[in-house]
């Protein structure tokens, strides 16, 4: 899946914004698996579409910031994983450096000492986005449910010969004290090799310290699935505002054209036509109404094969494949498929399952 990356640019420090988060609770605990909770700021009002949808990519970006916070934030001590360590409450610590004038608040051998020694990780070699799977509940839709503080729950999943997967769960922080599980997301990366770009193995002291300690018995697979021949198709071209800090589209710009495309799909046929997609949405989207797309989404899977960058155009191809509550999705460029997601809507009278 990443036997090809494209070459991006050493991006500015990351560490600067990421240290002016307003993080509280933070606590690390080794068993039953290393697992690290923390308070996190939540959804703004510029997170919700207009009529007050959570905006996919604003969750994509926040779950990213706040797994990039915890990988990066330094913690007494991990030495031994198969130690129960105490809960860590290290604001009081962190103020303190943090109030030393001239300092950095972290340095690289701080992040060395974060969750997973993520720091170290880095130094070996890449990490690259392989699959994501982001399952929202009805709760996130609920304009009852409050989601301005978000409590955050991030675990070591399973370390195959060449990837990692991580689980992160955002829970909404009820008046009764409460938690609600609002989305979450399963999320695997394969290790690049920095000189040859492609998939290498994991570094042996990265397996010999956490492999078989995590939550999941077995690494993600995400199947692949073939585009047919008639497609709702979505042309799109990369923007600016597309750009992460690596220069290339970030992992949530896939699924937001995804969505955009689909919006566009159950549009009346004259202002498809004017927005200049290829194919009408009724044939290759057949059942998929605005009623559907209102209900919300309950699930999208990502598989990520190539970057993007800034002015490339882009093919968004749309189907169904018997379910209206099931979109296919692959985007194209110059002829090759770079992404492949999946998205699941929310049926009419459906029941979560736990």
């Amino acid at each position: 899946m990443a036997s090809k990356t494209s070459p991006s640019r050493t991006p500015k420090s990351t560490k600067a914004p990421l240290e002016s988060m307003d993080v509280k609770n933070f606590k690390y605990t080794a068993s039953p698996h290393p697992t690290v909770e923390c308070t996190v700021p939540g959804l703004s009002h510029e997170s919700f579409d207009m009529d007050w949808m959570p905006r996919t990519s604003s969750l994509m970006w926040i779950d990213a910031l706040t797994r990039s916070y915890v990988l990066h934030r330094p913690m007494d001590d991990q030495t031994d994983v198969g130690k129960q360590l105490p809960q860590i409450e290290a604001d009081e610590h962190l103020q303190t450096k943090a109030g030393r004038v001239g300092e950095k608040l972290w340095s690289q051998q701080d992040t060395e000492r974060a969750f997973l020694n993520w720091g170290r990780f880095l130094k070996d070699m890449h990490g690259f986005g392989q699959y994501s799977e982001f399952t929202m509940s009805k709760a996130l839709y609920d304009l009852e449910v409050p989601k301005w503080s978000l409590g955050f729950r991030f675990r070591l999943g399973f370390i195959g010969a060449c990837s990692v997967t991580k689980i992160c769960e955002f829970f909404a922080r009820c008046k009764d004290g409460s938690d609600i599980l609002i989305w979450s997301n399963k999320y695997q990366q394969v290790a690049v090799d920095k000189k040859t770009r492609q998939p290498t193995r994991m570094p042996a002291w990265f397996k010999d310290k956490y492999q078989g300690t995590g939550c999941l018995s077995q690494a993600m697979v995400l199947r692949p699935f073939k585009k047919p021949e008639v497609t709702f198709c979505h042309p799109i071209l990369v923007q600016y505002s597309d750009i992460d800090e690596y220069g290339h589209a970030n992992w949530s710009a896939y699924v937001k054209w995804a969505t955009d495309a689909i919006h566009a799909a159950v549009l009346p046929d004259e202002q498809i036509r004017s927005a200049n997609s290829q194919t009408k949405g009724g044939r290759a989207l057949r059942g998929v109404t605005k009623e559907t797309l209102g209900r919300g989404l309950h699930k999208f899977q990502i598989t990520y094969f190539r970057e993007c960058l800034e002015g490339d155009k882009v093919e968004v191809h749309l189907w169904v494949d018997g379910e209206p509550d099931e979109v296919f999705c692959c985007l194209v460029k110059a002829g090759e498929e770079i992404c492949q997601i999946k998205l699941f809507y929310f049926r009419n009278n459906e029941v979560e399952s736990s």
